[in-house]
C-alpha cells in the first residue's frame, strides 16, 4: 500500500547542477548534491556512509519532491529557503552524527510538496558553506 502511495505521489526527482566541486544524483523519488562523492543508496535518508566521509568543509544536500498530499501536509513556504546558520541544528538525532551539523525543510510550492535535508561537516557551518549551499539549491530542477 506505501508503495503504491509513493508512486502516486512521486514526481520526477530533483536535479541539481553539478557545480565546481559538486558531485550530483538522482534517485527514484530524491536527488542530491554533495562536495564528497556520495556513498549510500539513491534514497537513503540518512546517508550514513556518504556523512561518515564528510570532511569539516562538506556539505550535502537531499532533496524530494512529491506531488502535494490532500488536504496538504506541508505548509506554504518560499522556494527554495534560503539556509542560515540559525537553521542548522547540532547532529546526534535520527543517527546523524554529533560532529555534523544538519537542517531540513517540508515545504509546499505550488502542488509540491519538498523535503529537504542539509547536513554540514561541522556543528556550524561557515559562511562560505552556507553560500555554496544556497547557490546549488537554487540549481535544482524538477525533472
Amino acid at each position: 500500500m506505501f508503495g503504491l502511495l509513493a508512486l502516486l505521489l512521486a514526481v520526477a526527482p530533483p536535479h541539481f547542477q553539478a557545480g565546481h566541486g559538486w558531485h550530483v544524483g538522482a534517485g527514484t523519488s530524491w536527488g542530491w548534491a554533495s562536495t564528497v562523492p556520495y556513498r549510500d543508496c539513491r534514497d537513503c535518508i540518512p546517508p550514513h556512509r556518504t556523512l561518515a566521509h564528510r570532511p569539516p568543509g562538506g556539505t550535502l544536500i537531499q532533496l524530494g519532491n512529491h506531488r502535494t498530499e490532500r488536504p496538504p501536509q506541508a505548509r506554504l513556504g518560499k522556494w527554495p529557503p534560503r539556509i542560515r546558520a540559525k537553521d542548522v541544528h547540532p547532529g546526534g538525532a535520527e543517527g546523524i552524527p554529533r560532529h555534523v551539523g544538519y537542517a531540513q525543510w517540508f515545504i509546499r510550492s505550488g502542488k509540491v510538496e519538498h523535503y529537504l535535508w542539509l547536513w554540514f561537516g561541522r556543528v556550524h557551518p561557515t559562511r562560505r558553506q552556507l553560500a555554496r549551499a544556497n547557490a546549488e539549491l537554487r540549481t535544482a530542477g524538477q525533472g
